[in-house]
């Protein structure tokens, strides 16, 4: 855990520093505002002991502007005016708790392990949040198979269970539901495989040791480690580095590791949930992913299907995003008019859920007025999309986008005319979808 004192006073603050490294903390020393904006570039503290007078300024100015940077950081404020106003100001601006000065060497040790514990607990309980993130949302025979598998494998410590489907169709979800049914004591840790350079992956994976390498000046814990007891969520196996493929696969046969420098190995329990949208079958024939690799992490193998396959699915998605984006922006929930659940259905959904939520994260901030989304609310990119398109009108006066405006307008109408009103035959004849010519209807304020 990395604590940073901010005190100009030499003595004090090395004396600090002393003994919270004597402790097992890492620990970091600016004795300005200036040198701890620039410590913070390098790295977030998690503990933080800043003194309120210093020389380029006032330590609780600069309290909000930590806070916004690193919200979870617990700040404790250093003064030697305990009875004035000062210390219910830090505390309004969100300080963890204060020292008064001159205060006891234990005393400033106790705080900052309280304020370590205070930290560890709200992770614990995030971790814990994470894990019932998302219900399955679906009444589809795909969907009730997947909810049995995961009523089957989540009791299971110890398994490799490999989820594959498109991007977007909520395979952490899945892996998440699992370790949140398991009751499993320890924590769910993801290690996202393209996020991390490939020189680092390993160390990420199973840690190191201090000097085990240059710039390793403290031991880090690996995530595998982190997962003991819990949960190993690897997202995009599919593109892990051949060179460590080798060595997962050890692990996963031995459930055992030894992190970089060590000298000894240590055993551990644990579920690994690997995901993928790629082919890995394609992959291991070209050589880019091992067979024997593939072969251990599916033993329990999962497939969720693409949200265009789910037929209502969608529907009821659709419902529970709408109420619960709607409740953190304190609004009533909103509902999909006719036009705009057909459409829904008959949408290929290239980015499945993930697609729909950002959609309608959209159309909510978006949105003037009405409890019901209609399809003018959508963007007209989505409602052309896949059933071809027209020219897009914006309101130029004079200029070229105006006068197609009102030819389409004509078009429209003439086409209208011609079919007696139908929709669906003038939608045809104009080229356009029945759902394009509708969302220009209601754009245009005509009468539907």
């Amino acid at each position: 855990m990395l604590v940073r004192i901010i005190e100009d006073e030499l003595t004090l603050s090395e004396g600090l520093r002393m003994a919270l490294s004597d402790e097992g903390y890492s620990v970091e020393v600016a004795r300005s505002l200036e040198e701890a904006e620039g410590l913070a570039s390098e790295a977030e503290a998690e503990v933080v002991l800043l003194d309120v007078k210093l020389p380029d300024g006032n330590g609780l100015d600069y309290l909000s502007l930590l806070l916004r940077r690193t919200p979870e950081a617990k700040v404790v404020v250093m003064t030697a005016f305990g009875d004035s106003p000062t210390v219910v100001r830090a505390i309004q601006e969100g300080a963890y708790n204060f020292l008064d000065k001159p205060f006891p060497l234990e005393a400033v040790l106790h705080m900052v392990a309280r304020a370590a514990e205070s930290l560890a607990l709200e992770r614990k309980v995030r971790h814990l949040s994470d894990s019932q993130a998302v219900p399955f949302i679906g009444d589809s025979p795909a969907m009730t198979a997947v909810r049995a598998f995961v009523e089957k494998v989540a009791p299971h410590e110890n398994v490799n269970i490999l989820v594959t489907g498109e991007s977007g169709v909520g395979k952490d979800v899945v892996a998440r539901a699992i370790h949140g049914r398991s009751g499993a004591r320890g924590d769910f840790v993801t290690l996202n495989c393209p996020a991390v350079p490939e020189g680092l992956v390993e160390a990420e994976l199973f840690g190191y040791r201090k000097g085990a390498y240059t710039g390793a000046a403290e031991a880090k814990l690996g995530l595998v480690e982190m997962a003991d007891g819990g949960t190993l969520f690897l997202d995009e196996i599919g593109d892990m580095p051949l060179s460590l493929q080798g060595k997962l696969l050890r692990f996963l046969d031995s459930r055992s590791l030894r992190p970089l420098g060590g000298t000894k190995e240590r055993t551990v329990a644990l579920r690994v949930i690997c995901a993928t949208c790629a082919d890995l079958r394609e992959r291991c024939e070209t050589g880019r992913f091992r067979k024997d690799l593939f072969y251990r992490i599916s033993m329990l193998p999962l497939e969720i299907p693409p949200l265009r396959e789910r037929g209502q699915d969608v529907l009821l998605l659709a419902a529970y995003w709408l109420r619960q984006l709607s409740g953190n922006r304190r609004n009533a929930p909103l509902a999909l008019s006719p036009e705009v659940e057909d459409l829904f259905l008959a949408h290929p959904w290239p980015g499945n859920v993930r697609q729909l939520k950002n959609l309608l994260e959209r159309v909510l901030i978006l949105k003037e007025g009405g409890s019901v989304v209609s399809l003018k609310d959508l963007p007209q990119d989505f409602v052309d999309g896949g059933f071809g398109g027209g020219p897009k009108s914006t309101s130029c006066d004079g200029g070229l986008p105006q006068r197609l405006e009102v030819l389409e307008r004509e078009a429209i109408r003439s086409a209208l005319a011609r079919f007696s009103g139908n929709r669906t035959k003038a939608a045809e004849s104009l080229g356009i979808s029945r759902y394009a010519l509708l969302r220009r209807l209601q754009s245009y304020g005509e009468d539907l």
